[in-house]
């Protein structure tokens, strides 16, 4: 059974393809981590940053540090499910916490950490989120993480 924190939300869910399996047949680390990308940025989306918000108020996001700790391989054909909230969102820093389950037994398969900072595109450098985006951000904050 999944046991995803209370303040987690499904951002992502597929099925490993083969194509992204290695030669040893498990889900390679690259794919991982397009999977946690792509949670990452559907956690964003529910804040109303997307490409909207970036078009309309100048705002973006950067990476700047990810640890992902691999529990269990997954297959090609295994279902997958990434449950996301945030551990810090504050300022201009977030720190995202995403895990990722086998949607059909429901075991932790792997753990990525995301640290993230708010851009102004057009000075090209980190700036506090907006007052409204920090808001809705705490509906997802977990601050026992």
């Amino acid at each position: 059974m999944i046991q995803a924190h209370p303040k987690s939300i499904l951002t992502h869910r597929s099925v490993v393809q083969q194509w992204e399996c290695d030669h040893m047949g498990h889900l390679n680390v690259r794919h991982y981590m397009a999977k946690f990308d792509d949670a990452a940025w559907n956690m964003f989306a529910e804040l109303g940053v997307n490409k909207k918000y970036f078009e309309e108020r100048n705002g973006g996001v950067a990476a700047v540090d990810h640890h992902v700790v691999y529990k269990k391989e997954m297959l090609a054909g295994d279902s997958i499910s990434i449950h996301s909230h945030f551990a810090i969102f504050r300022g201009k820093k977030v720190k995202m916490i995403h895990k990722m389950y086998d949607a059909i037994g429901g075991d932790l398969v792997a753990e990525c950490e995301l640290f993230a900072v708010h851009m102004d595109q057009s000075a090209r450098k980190a700036s506090d989120f907006p007052e409204d985006i920090t808001a809705k951000a705490l509906v997802f904050l977990a601050t026992d993480e």
